[in-house]
């Protein structure tokens, strides 16, 4: 009996370790979960992928990295631009919520989806690039929402019996989109582009 305890307690160990080498998470504190690089964070939140173009890291130091919005051909341009803006806000407030980057350069440029030959191709006309510091990125949503961390941006959110954690608190939706209350994505991404 007393083996058996040591192999199952040894099997676990090395699932434990099989699951860092595959998802590097640095730590988990409360409802913010902290990675070792953009690469593993991105894999982890699954809304970007270097598989199909939507994430590509253009430089590393500093870091630079392109963000990809999906869109269908006669997307209206007003949704265009209101999807490079996500992209931005996206790419600047992830990073600083979830790794220990201090500066980051996000380009937004959107990957048109063919649905008749199911290839892609970028939308250069709506391209946007917004570099920004920790420190920065930080002093803005201080300014618009009155947060004192980056981790006053994400909640855990509960779906059924479990706990869904790095959510967009309702504070961050006020910026991340238009509909949700003041300062709103537009008059957001306007002051940080500044």
């Amino acid at each position: 009996m007393k083996i058996l305890n040591l192999l199952h307690i040894h099997t676990i160990r090395f699932f434990l370790l099989g699951i860092l080498v595959y998802f590097p998470i640095l730590s988990v504190a409360g409802n913010v979960t902290t990675f070792s690089s953009v690469e593993a964070m991105i894999e982890e939140f699954n809304d970007y992928s270097a598989s199909n173009g939507t994430f590509q890291v253009l430089a590393s130091k500093p870091l630079h990295i392109q963000l990809s919005p999906q869109i269908v051909q006669g997307d209206l341009p007003e949704i265009i631009e209101e999807q490079v803006k996500r992209a931005l806000v996206y790419g600047i407030y992830r990073v600083f919520i979830h790794t220990p980057i201090n500066k980051i350069t996000v380009t937004a440029i959107p990957q048109e989806i063919d649905f008749k030959t199911k290839k892609t191709r970028y939308a250069p006309k709506y391209k946007r690039t917004i570099s920004k510091t920790r420190a920065e990125a930080l002093a803005l949503v201080k300014k618009h929402l009155g947060v004192s961390s980056f981790s006053d941006l994400v909640t855990e959110t509960k779906v059924g019996n479990m706990a869904v954690p790095n959510q967009w608190s309702k504070d961050f939706n006020r910026l991340y989109y238009n509909d949700q209350g003041e300062p709103g994505l537009n008059r957001f991404v306007d002051d940080l582009a500044k």
